[in-house]
Formats: C-alpha cells, sequence, structure tokens
C-alpha cells in the first residue's frame, strides 16, 4: 500500500504546489486539466473533454478611504471594478433592506444575520437558498452603486459574494474594519479588478467493461482565489487518478467505468449543466455515482453516506464500513457534485470529511493538513464498494425508488 500512498500523494503535490489555485478561467485552472488529461491518457483511457466558456477574472486591489485613511480590502470574487465616494447605508436583516428607500448612489453595507454565510450565485444549480436569491434580488432592486459585506470571524476577509452574475461592485472587510464603517457615514470605495473571456472543461475518461452498465467516479478540480486547495479538492482529485490509473490495469471488467473531474463546482456548477447536456443514453445504466469532495484530513474523520440509493445498496455499503471502524456514516447533504445525479434518481456515494471546518478557501489549504493514511483508507473504502458492485445492476442500486 505504501506505493500507492506515494502515487496519491505524487498526484496532490502536483496540484497543489505545482499547480496551486485553479479558479475557472485562468491559466493554473487549464494546467490542472491539461495534468488530469495526461493522467488518464497514460492509462490507457478514451477521452472525453468538454470546454466552455467562463470569465477571466483578475483583482489588482480594493481599498476604502475613511476619515482620509486607506484601508486594503478583499473584492469579493469577480467584482467588477469601481471609483465610489458616497454615503452608507446599513442594514443587518432582509426586512430592514425590504424598507430602504432606493438606494442608488449609496453604498451598502450588509453585517449581521446578513453577512453571516457564502452568498450562493444567482445562477448555481446544485444549491441555492431562497433566502440567499431574495437579498440578492433586493440588492439589484435598490441598485446602491456599491456593497460593502464583512466576515464574521475575526481577522477574515474572505469574500461573501462570489458570482460573476451579480453586476453589483462589492467588497468584504474585517470585523475589525466593521467597526469603524458602522461609525462613519461617507467613505470612498475603490475596487481595480480585471474580467476577460476565459475558458475551462471537464475531463472525462472512460474504461469499457463487458457489461453496458457503469459506475461514474467525480471529483471537482477547481478551487476559489488565493488558495492552493489541498483539500478542497485536490484531495479528492488525487484519489480520483489513482483510482483511474489502478482500474485501467485490469484486463477484465465486468462493469464500465467513467472518471469525471468537473470544473466551476465553486462557481454556478457549470461543469455540470455542461455534462448533462452532453448525455446521450441518459442514467439508466448508471449502477452507482461515487464523488470525493474534500478528504483526507489529519485532524478529521472520513465520512462516506448514500442518497438515492436502495436500502439493499445502503445495507451493503454499511456491512463494508464496518471494516473501517474510523470512517464515519454521516447524514446526506448536498453541497457538490454528486447532487446533480442525486436529481437524475441517480444512486449517489458521497465521500467526504469532517475536520478542521474553517480551512476551507483559505490561503492555508495545504499539503499539510492531509494525511496519506487518511486517504488511503478512502481509497481502499472505495475499492471495495467497487469490488461488491461488480456483479449488481442498475435496478439493485435503485431498489423500488
Amino acid at each position: 500500500m505504501a506505493a500507492i500512498q506515494d502515487r496519491i500523494i505524487e498526484h496532490l503535490r502536483f496540484l497543489t504546489e505545482e499547480v496551486g489555485c485553479r479558479p475557472v478561467g485562468s491559466d493554473k485552472n487549464n494546467d490542472a486539466a491539461e495534468y488530469i488529461e495526461n493522467v488518464f491518457k497514460k492509462a490507457g483511457m478514451e477521452i472525453e473533454i468538454q470546454e466552455f466558456a467562463v470569465p477571466d477574472w483578475e483583482a489588482e486591489e480594493a481599498y476604502l478611504l475613511l476619515n482620509g485613511e486607506r484601508i486594503d480590502v478583499r473584492s469579493n470574487t469577480f467584482s467588477s471594478p469601481c471609483e465610489v465616494e458616497a454615503e452608507i447605508f446599513s442594514f443587518c436583516t432582509i426586512e430592514e433592506l425590504e424598507r430602504a428607500s432606493d438606494l442608488e448612489g449609496s453604498i451598502a453595507f450588509l453585517y449581521g444575520e446578513l453577512s453571516k454565510e457564502n452568498y450562493v450565485a444567482k445562477g448555481f444549480t446544485i444549491y441555492n437558498p431562497e433566502h440567499h436569491q431574495k437579498v440578492i434580488r433586493l440588492l439589484e432592486q435598490k441598485n446602491p452603486a456599491a456593497v460593502i459585506t464583512i466576515r464574521l470571524e475575526k481577522q477574515s476577509d474572505s469574500p461573501i459574494f462570489n458570482d460573476w452574475d451579480f453586476a453589483l461592485p462589492s467588497v468584504t472587510i474585517r470585523p475589525e474594519t466593521g467597526l469603524r464603517v458602522m461609525n462613519g457615514s461617507w467613505a470612498k470605495l475603490v475596487i481595480k479588478s480585471k474580467r476577460n473571456p476565459g475558458t475551462t472543461k471537464n475531463v472525462i475518461g472512460r474504461v469499457k467493461g463487458s457489461r453496458r452498465e457503469r459506475i461514474i467516479l467525480i471529483a471537482h478540480y477547481d478551487s476559489v482565489f488565493h488558495t492552493p486547495g489541498a483539500f478542497d479538492n485536490a484531495s479528492g482529485v488525487s484519489l480520483l487518478l489513482m483510482l483511474a490509473e489502478e482500474i485501467a490495469k485490469q484486463k477484465y471488467l465486468p462493469v464500465s467505468f467513467e472518471f469525471i473531474a468537473f470544473s466551476s463546482e465553486e462557481y454556478l456548477g457549470l461543469g455540470d449543466q455542461v455534462y448533462l447536456r452532453k448525455q446521450d443514453e441518459g442514467f439508466q445504466n448508471v449502477i452507482t455515482v461515487m464523488n470525493f469532495d474534500g478528504i483526507g484530513q489529519k485532524l478529521g474523520t472520513n465520512n462516506i453516506t448514500l442518497m438515492a440509493g436502495s436500502a439493499e445498496l445502503e445495507n451493503q455499503l454499511k456491512t463494508i464500513k464496518e471494516r473501517f471502524p474510523a470512517v464515519h456514516w454521516t447524514k446526506p447533504w448536498y453541497e457538490s457534485n454528486h447532487t446533480t445525479f442525486v436529481l437524475q434518481g441517480v444512486p449517489s456515494i458521497p465521500f467526504s470529511c469532517a475536520g478542521v471546518a474553517d480551512l476551507l478557501h483559505t490561503p492555508d489549504d495545504q499539503m499539510r493538513w492531509i494525511s496519506s493514511e487518511k486517504m488511503d483508507e478512502v481509497y481502499r473504502l472505495a475499492h471495495s464498494v467497487m469490488d461488491v458492485l461488480q456483479d449488481k445492476n442498475a435496478d439493485w442500486t435503485r431498489g423500488s425508488q
């Protein structure tokens, strides 16, 4: 198993340290896609590339001028540029924002309930809560010249809006800066950013078995800005690549396999939409989908669960999991690519890890947090599941649903 662990870590190191931050539209994102494609090709797989358009966005700088003092702030991802000097109006609930008059020409400052979590992009297809959509609609209707959001964790200014369809210029500030904004009535906000046309792609590798039924394994390789994304989600991609290399070596496979490295999971889930549009035969012959998204944290517990599957499949998975006492059977969760398949009625097995929660989407999401032993644990568990499913069909995994 040492060779397996070494190979997984080799993939992880390349994606995290050689490539690094991989947001959609960027050169680094395309470098990661090329690496994945080359691994699939060397394994002898049939390759499909699904390219699609996304913005190539770059933030140069953003700052506030408060009482003549310059304070550097963080542009929300994909924000348009602006130079606005205006009165600040503060809002902490949807009700306050609803009752506000027209905000044109002013700066809207969102704090409290309105700033407690990241907003899902308007067009995100995997998960999009109504209260997020309502706040965005209200802001667009009130039409302030710019929006300031506050991160409610001390020393953090991680972007709260990450949406190229959200037209209002916006930034996120630290709580310490928020105290000063609350005490002021006017500010000058400057955002210098550039947006150009860009592309990204899904990379798909296929291995044919003797039967039409297939197992689909997936992971997303894009990251948010300002992070090397080791845990989210070079970890999942590294495991996907290792499984692909091992499966492709086998001379006889009862079922076929499809390995999908999705892009744009972090922004709008566009890769999922592109993939669905290109499906000719549908999913009636898919035995299951296995998604790897954030696994192998040294201080975490690897998780597995089942969504849209039969009782027979769930019982089988729990029986296999008994051989892995350090793995936790968790509740279904929706914030990743597997939800696209669940909505199509395809039994889906998400693998994840509960660990240091505020590691996600930060510059500190680096290799030092990942355990080769815990990565190997998921590798062995996934292999055990695939082995059991070789003689099963889609009717069995779906049951009477």
